[in-house]
């Protein structure tokens, strides 16, 4: 079942190459038919280059690979790579790089809580195809059953899913990538911190974390701080919008919605063992819908639609709609690429130990954010802030990864 599982997520990641390449790049030329998608920054199809290939030639690795252990891991972190900074980027174009209205200069479609709840609901439409064509076919995958009490576990897995993924989402559309990513691997800090607090509220003893492993978190976090302030440094030349406090604060709530999740996990789910397909039939419903309440109340700025007061999602799609309905074409392909995602990532993580799951994970920031600089998607801060900022980076890199290799041993 994982085989076939890696197999169509595989697939429908090579179309999804295809997709992007065809409607993105052939929107960018001026005789294109009346019916071509909406546009995407020609930088964006010179970033998909990278993970594209690094997907490429790891599914070749897989397929040659044989009984030899070291391509297999080697062709595991290449599509790991691939799938997940490639997802990035994706996310990233979606929400503020696609040509919208070229007059008035509309880039992007600033969705990030309507965005997401899409994408659940996308996601569960095709976990019904799928168990549709495998009823067909005469086979098909068995979900698993729940019990009552199994189900307060799945709402309570819902919600903090659902804030996690929309307030990631919420914040890519306000700051530039690499502080996204930078924040997001603050994790562990939060997840300590999480464990703590739920910990002593429902009056559970925790493991006590080495004084080592503190002090590496927290100076991974005061980099990913020093970061920051050297991106609000950089003016009017970078990626960043006027926003950028704001957007700090959604992705800086987000990673806390993450390590929530995952503690409950820890203390409520375990055992419930759900696969990712289980996982989607179960929560995508609960989690689009509770992510429809922000996308309808929560007004925010729109940093890349000049002119614009603050709006909320829903008001932003109903302009979308009206000047370039083509472009929601790519939201809802976002939910197929969400679903396959999230299977195609479960498979490859599982087939890797805990110290190369733990640095392809590093990798896969430290690569994104590379890619980000060096083919324009954003640029360093002037001056001497370009410096502080490639030195914090690595220094947030270097120590989470530090502390990642001590809880894998």
């Amino acid at each position: 079942r994982k085989r076939r599982s890696l197999g169509a997520a595989l697939l429908v990641s090579a179309i999804a190459g295809a997709f992007i390449w065809r409607f993105g790049a052939g929107a960018q030329s001026s005789d294109a038919p009346p019916l071509a998608f909406a546009s995407v920054d020609p930088v964006f199809l010179r970033q998909a280059v990278p993970p594209f290939g690094a997907f490429v030639t790891g599914s070749a690795l897989w397929y040659f690979r044989g009984t030899s252990k070291l391509v297999e891991t080697a062709a595991i972190v290449c599509i790991y790579f691939g799938s997940q900074t490639g997802m990035n980027l994706y996310m990233k174009s979606v929400l503020s790089k696609i040509v919208i209205d070229e007059e008035a200069g509309l880039k992007g479609v600033p969705i990030g809580f309507l965005l997401t709840s899409i994408q659940q609901f996308v996601a569960f439409l095709v976990f019904c195809c799928y168990l549709l064509a495998g009823k067909l076919m005469g086979g098909g995958h068995n979900v698993k059953q729940l019990s009552r009490k199994d189900y307060l576990a799945v709402v309570c897995f819902s919600v903090a899913f659902a804030l996690n993924i929309g307030l990631n989402n919420f914040s890519l559309s306000l700051v530039a990538i690499s502080i996204n990513m930078i924040i997001r691997g603050c994790l562990p800090l939060a997840t300590a911190v999480t464990q703590m607090l739920v910990g002593s509220y429902f009056g559970k003893g925790q493991k006590t974390i080495p004084a080592m492993d503190w002090l590496l978190m927290i100076t991974g976090v005061s980099c990913a701080g020093l970061a920051t302030y050297a991106k609000s440094m950089a003016g009017a030349g970078t990626e960043d919008s006027a926003s950028l406090k704001l957007g700090v604060a959604v992705c800086v709530a987000s990673i806390f919605s993450g390590a929530l999740n995952m503690v409950l996990a820890g203390m409520l789910g375990s055992e419930l063992k759900l696969n990712p397909v289980d996982t989607t039939c179960y929560m995508a419903l609960p989690a689009g819908l509770v992510l429809l309440v922000p996308a309808l109340v929560v007004y925010h700025p729109m940093g890349k639609w000049p002119g614009f007061p603050d709006m909320t999602d829903w008001q932003v799609l109903q302009e979308v709609f009206e000047r370039r309905p083509e472009a929601l074409v790519y939201v809802l392909f976002s939910g197929v690429l969400a679903f396959f995602y999230n299977i195609l990532q479960y498979t490859l993580v599982h087939k890797l130990s805990a110290a190369y799951a733990t640095f392809a994970g590093n990798f896969n920031k430290a690569a994104t954010v590379a890619l980000s600089l060096v083919l324009g998607l954003e640029s360093l801060p002037g001056g001497g802030y370009g410096t502080l900022f490639l030195l914090a980076v690595l220094g947030n890199i270097a120590a989470f990864t530090t502390y990642s290799a001590r809880k894998a041993k």
